[in-house]
């Protein structure tokens, strides 16, 4: 009887259990006819909110908690963007460190038609990394934990 109580309740545990954070994906922008369409599938994978006047992007993001055991989500968030001027700053991390150029292979896979020569002022911050173009108000955006 002891064990037909746990494993009714063990049922009920794992049946109730809907998990957490949003749905694994792998897409890119070129899916979305417009910038509100974009933002509002990109606000379901990161925390902050922009304002973008284009806006570009490939996802890459696993959800781990979808199991018995849920566990940390792993993904991969790059992004091209024109935002307003009075946001750029914005975009620059808290207590980032300002850098040289990185490697920038990652952003051949972002599906943008943005000229990104202008991209000159480089940060990063733990697992992200932020490029800026002030003449031209871009901001290339990388977060990763894969």
């Amino acid at each position: 009887m002891t064990l037909r109580i746990f494993s009714l309740a063990m049922t009920a545990l794992l049946v109730g259990c809907k998990p957490s954070g949003p749905g694994t994906t792998k897409t890119n922008s070129s899916g979305f006819a417009t910038v509100a369409e974009r933002a509002k599938f990109l606000n379901e994978y990161v925390t902050f909110r922009r304002t973008y006047e284009t806006l570009d992007f490939d996802i890459t993001y696993q959800n781990n908690g979808d199991g018995a055991a849920p566990g940390p989500s792993d993904w991969d968030v790059r992004l091209v963007a024109t935002v307003p001027a009075a946001e750029l700053q914005a975009w620059v991390p808290v207590g980032g460190k300002a850098t040289v150029a990185p490697d920038t292979a990652w952003l051949k896979s972002v599906p943008t038609g943005l000229d990104l020569s202008g991209v000159n002022e480089w940060y990063v911050d733990g697992k992200r990394v932020v490029g800026v173009d002030r003449v031209k108000r871009i901001v290339v955006y990388r977060a990763s934990l894969m």
